[in-house]
């Protein structure tokens, strides 16, 4: 990826994912900052971008002409989403719930919410967890996506001619079960997340 960042005025397929793909990180990152300093809904929001971003690069490498119509104004986000459901499901999902919860104006931005430490009792601690763990393999997986003609090793996707399928392999399918386990939390490990 990093060869592909310096390419500012190249439009094509890689520069440009590239270039998402390090929006997509700085999302991350910097919804690990609001997190840590107590901005739960704001988590969300930036989450949501960064789920978004990643749509919208895969939707490049599995959707004839999405990238033109990006670089000419053309490309609806929201598409994306549908299109990059069909090859990795679980962002269709993410990506509506992250929606309606954090994003979408309802009753529930009334609620009063400073930003305060996380407890034991706090829900939204091992949800900002776990989806950090999500957020981080997907970050890998779509960035495997693009790039996955420059390593000898695919560990998410095999390819058939252009055409390429999420399969990860078995070792790394093991992996996943593990990083991707939900995270509960107890009182004793609030100083430890």
């Amino acid at each position: 990826m990093l060869r592909h960042l310096p390419r500012l005025d190249d439009d094509d397929f890689k520069a440009t994912s590239a270039r998402l793909l390090s929006s997509a990180s700085n999302s991350l990152v910097a919804s690990i900052e609001v997190a840590r300093h107590g901005y739960r809904r704001q988590y969300g929001v930036l989450a949501r971008t960064f789920i978004e971003t990643l749509a919208t690069v895969v939707a490049f490498a599995i959707k004839e002409n999405a990238l033109q119509q990006f670089h000419e104004g053309k490309l609806d986000s929201n598409k994306c989403v549908t299109w990059a459901k069909a090859a990795l499901p679980p962002i269709g999902q993410y990506w509506g719930m992250l929606s309606r919860e954090f994003v979408h104006i309802g009753k529930s931005y009334s609620a009063f919410e400073p930003p305060l430490e996380y407890t034991a009792a706090d829900e939204a601690l091992p949800f900002i967890l776990n989806s950090l763990r999500g957020n981080v393999c997907l970050l890998h997986i779509v960035a495997e996506l693009i790039f996955s003609d420059e390593t000898d090793t695919p560990q998410y996707w095999s390819r058939n001619g252009q055409a390429a399928s999420f399969d990860p392999t078995p070792e790394v399918r093991a992996w996943m079960e593990v990083f991707l386990k939900p995270v509960e939390l107890g009182a004793n490990d609030i100083g430890k997340a």
